[in-house]
């Protein structure tokens, strides 16, 4: 049986991506946001908005994951995720400026 939603947003709440010196913009925050906006605009059948325990970005986050496509976002705040949430629902302009780069994840790394 294939998996009946169209769309996950896969947010890391993990101990880096959720610290709290990130205040309101640490990954259990940007979940609950967007999972409460996706209910309020009738989704929740359709898309889910999840938390996963880390997605290894941790240098470079809060992250998140779009399926399906497997895109990946990073240095995320609750302004931005929005703006990805509502890029990937194809409700504003993409956003691949927010998409996670490698060099910048190795670079974070070295340091």
């Amino acid at each position: 049986m294939k998996y009946p939603f169209q769309r996950l947003f896969l947010i890391c709440t993990g101990e880096r991506c959720n610290d709290d010196k990130r205040g309101k913009d640490r990954g259990e925050e940007i979940r609950a946001e967007l999972k409460e906006l996706n209910k309020k605009l009738g989704r929740k059948g359709t898309v889910r908005v999840c938390a996963v325990s880390c997605l290894d970005l941790c240098e470079v986050g809060p992250n998140m994951v779009v399926q399906p496509g497997g895109t990946a976002y990073s240095h995320l705040d609750r302004k931005s995720a929005r703006a990805v949430y509502d890029a990937e629902m194809g409700e504003g302009p993409p956003r691949p400026d927010l998409e996670f780069d490698p060099d910048d994840l190795a670079a974070a790394r070295r340091k």
